[in-house]
């Protein structure tokens, strides 16, 4: 839960070290960067609801505001407050949140590589209905060789049901193919890295007789197979890992599949206990 930032309570958390976060947001352009940018913003009365997605607040050259694209990473400071979890539990200490907004076009990614290098974590926006474009693979390299964990954000989930009016099954099929196309991105890099480990562990290795190297290639082949499954289920977007979001930034709404569970089943306390 985000709460109205004062300059005390900035300054506050600035002195706290381990309750600070840099967290960058990556997409193609025009899948909502500065959309939800916006909504975060107002979600700290910075600016008005009202007003996010169309004041570009993040966008501060004149630029920028003519062209209607992020062309430099800006960054700004919020607070965000995690929710009790039970109505017993007390709200844990709130977190400094250091927000980049970074490019999304092709012709600034030198922008994009400086903010990843300067975060812990990433936001990777996907327009639910464009899909995975050329700069989400680049954008999910780019933080895959960085070595910062990404959250996959499936945005614009309101054009699947106001333009192309999908069905509920429609909607999964779609939503579930994102997920198998930035999971293929992943993958390869992870199989990439594995592979290049072993041939590195290899290269120091000398061989003896012919029978022993057969015999440690087939051994070498099942560990590379197992640290290849081991990493993919710790890394791979899924929403029951807490890794996906699906959100709607110009309506100011977004939600994982633990809080949508958690809410309905605070609607229905009696059957969930």
């Amino acid at each position: 839960m985000a709460v109205r930032t004062t300059p005390e309570l900035l300054g506050a958390l600035q002195h706290v070290p381990e309750r600070i976060r840099n967290i960058c947001i990556l997409a193609h352009v025009d899948h909502g960067k500065t959309t939800l940018s916006d909504s975060l913003v107002s979600a700290n009365g910075i600016i008005s609801e009202r007003v996010a997605g169309k004041v570009r607040y993040l966008d501060n050259t004149e630029e920028e505001q003519i062209r209607g694209i992020t062309m430099k990473s800006s960054a700004i400071s919020l607070v965000y407050q995690q929710e009790a979890t039970t109505d017993s539990n007390k709200p844990e200490a709130p977190y400094l949140i250091n927000l980049v907004d970074s490019p999304g076009h092709v012709d600034f990614s030198f922008d994009v590589s400086t903010a990843v290098r300067l975060c812990d974590g990433a936001l990777i926006l996907i327009d639910a209905v464009e899909g995975v474009c050329a700069q989400t693979h680049a954008v999910l390299r780019q933080a895959w060789k960085e070595g910062i964990r990404p959250c996959l954000v499936i945005n614009k989930m309101d054009r699947l049901i106001f333009e192309l009016q999908f069905s509920p099954i429609e909607a999964y099929q779609r939503l579930n193919r994102i997920l198998e196309q930035a999971n293929a991105v992943l993958s390869s890099m992870i199989r990439m890295d594995v592979l290049e480990e072993d041939d590195k562990a290899i290269g120091i290795q000398q061989s003896e007789k012919v029978s022993a190297d057969k015999m440690e290639s087939t051994l070498d082949d099942e560990a590379i197979s197992k640290e290849m499954e081991q990493r993919e289920n710790e890394v791979l977007f899924s929403p029951s890992n807490g890794n996906v979001i699906f959100a709607s930034a110009i309506d100011g709404w977004a939600f994982g599949i633990g809080y949508f569970a958690a809410s309905l089943c605070k609607d229905a306390r009696p059957a969930c206990t």
